[in-house]
């Protein structure tokens, strides 16, 4: 069997910034690996279709652009937000507002975005909204561990489902 639609893929990787000597910003190892359905939305395109026809046991080591990953970093991603848009009541306004921490801001039209503080002072806070891997390359080195026929439920929901039934 191979990678292709309508199969769950099992692997494990280790994931470098750049190349293949760049620092390791994940691993997926035989003991906790990547279990996935094969094109899955919420699942890097340019990361599935790397793996697309390799089967059971092939390892594989590829490199995605920035620009076909989490694209460039830009500074237009990062906002000055009034501090009061995050004050929920007095005890809370000072701990979830701290360089460093991340935040969900909502916008006027409902759509929540995460974010991280990289600045704040008195009345306002600089949260960045790139996403971490942002103008990063990414090295992913590993191996395909297993490759089966997707159930019907999974086929229909296009994601993995847990043997116990637990669905993420």
């Amino acid at each position: 069997m191979v990678v292709e639609e309508n199969r769950i893929i099992t692997l494990s990787y280790k994931l470098r910034d750049g190349d293949v000597n760049g620092n390791v910003m994940e691993v997926m190892d035989i003991a906790y690996p990547f279990i996935f359905y094969y094109k899955s939305d919420g699942i890097l395109d340019s990361f599935q279709e790397n793996l697309r026809g390799l089967s059971s046991g092939d390892t594989f080591s590829f490199i995605i652009p920035a620009t076909h990953a989490y694209g460039p970093y830009t500074k237009d991603n990062i906002a000055a937000i009034p501090i009061e848009r995050f004050v929920v009541d007095e005890e809370m306004a000072d701990s979830i507002r701290d360089v460093g921490e991340y935040v969900a801001v909502t916008d006027d039209d409902g759509y929540t975005q995460n974010g991280k503080v990289v600045e704040k002072n008195a009345t306002h806070l600089k949260v960045d909204f790139n996403h971490a891997m942002a103008g990063k390359d990414l090295h992913f080195s590993g191996r395909i561990l297993n490759i089966r026929q997707a159930t019907a439920d999974e086929s229909v929901q296009k994601r993995y489902i847990m043997p116990d039934g637990i669905r993420f």
